[in-house]
């Protein structure tokens, strides 16, 4: 069976799906980020690395980063997280087209990126929408 993100994208054409509610700055480090689970860090914005560099598990640009893909070839499919900063707010959206990640590297400062799979024994997406961390 193929795993899929196809009907998120259809149902979210703006190629983001927010995952969190947007926090303060304050609240964002009192709350030590969004409480993401089941997820990999493969970007860190030297905002908030603590080495003060921009930190890359693999590739060594944003641009390079990661290709969104809709649909795997078994049923395991790899998604990506991405936490930015703009006026005073952290925001957590699954980025669902190549394009919205694009125009959030344009307006946005990227903090963090992750990967994650859609299933993995449960839905992960699920498991991180919204609920409180």
């Amino acid at each position: 069976m193929k795993a899929s993100i196809k009907n998120l994208i259809a149902s979210n054409p703006s190629g983001l799906l927010e995952l969190k509610p947007a926090l303060t700055i304050d609240e964002y480090r009192d709350n030590y980020g969004f409480g993401l689970e089941k997820t990999f860090t493969i970007y860190e914005s030297k905002r908030s690395h603590h080495s003060r560099k921009d930190w890359f598990a693999f590739s060594n640009t944003l641009e390079t980063l990661f290709k969104v893909q809709e649909e795997s070839n078994g049923d395991l499919l790899v998604t990506y997280i991405v936490e930015t900063m703009k006026d005073g707010h952290i925001y957590c959206n699954l980025i669902l087209t190549d394009q919205a990640f694009k125009e959030l590297r344009e307006t946005q400062h990227v903090l963090k990126v992750y990967q994650m799979f859609t299933q993995f024994w449960e839905d992960h997406i699920a498991l991180n929408l919204k609920k409180a961390s």
